[in-house]
């Protein structure tokens, strides 16, 4: 890998799942269930849609069709492409399309507990003091939950990562490394998944994967 490459961190499909179960570890969490499933919705679908943390932050309740298990993301909340006069469509994506997750169980029980109906909004990810995480509280909770579980967390120029090295755009870089492991995956498939401009624009971000 030269120099001028990006580094990106990622985990392996495994490490999901101490991650959720850090979220609920009353040594670490001693707030509501409610809050504690906030935490595992945020890890879930930070890797079930590859969604960056603006994005994740703009999520809204409204969004969601739980009885066909799919999502709209709008536009508006999508990244704008970098150099582009167009701007990103309205997108409907599957949850969990490869079954890991139980994302639909998961976000109906969160969306059903006393803690989420009591914050009176439509966004997903509230705090106790406002409807919205800030992309920093969503980080540093990410980080948190991945040191306190000590996933083992990669870097794409094989130097040695720490585990509060994860991130909300680490768990997306995840997502395509885990679509890319299966020789069925096309690029197209990742690309609709992560949203990209163009098929070339995944295949630049993750050549380093393809290599492997």
């Amino acid at each position: 890998m030269s120099k001028q490459e990006t580094v990106h961190r990622y985990i392996n499909i495994n490490q999901v799942d101490p991650l959720r179960d850090a979220a609920h570890d009353r040594n670490l969490r001693y707030d509501s269930l409610g809050r504690r499933l906030r935490d595992e919705v945020l890890v879930v679908l930070a890797i079930d849609l590859g969604l960056r943390a603006d994005e994740l932050r703009g999520l809204k309740r409204s969004m969601f069709r739980l009885d066909v298990e799919e999502v709209q993301i709008p536009g508006r909340i999508q990244k704008d492409y970098p150099h582009e006069d167009l701007s990103p469509g309205n997108v409907t994506m599957r949850l969990d399309p490869y079954g890991h997750f139980g994302t639909k169980r998961l976000l109906s029980s969160y969306f059903n507990s006393e803690w989420y109906k009591e914050r009176s909004t439509d966004y997903v990810f509230p705090t106790r003091q406002s409807e919205q995480m800030t992309t920093e509280s969503m980080r540093n909770t990410i980080e948190t939950l991945a040191d306190y579980a000590d996933v083992t967390v990669h870097r794409t120029d094989g130097e040695p990562a720490s585990a509060s090295e994860l991130h909300p755009h680490a768990l997306r870089h995840s997502l395509a490394n885990y679509m890319l492991a299966n020789e069925d995956t096309r690029l197209v498939d990742v690309r609709n998944r992560l949203r990209h401009r163009s098929v070339s624009t995944t295949e630049r971000v993750y050549d380093h994967f393809q290599r492997r």
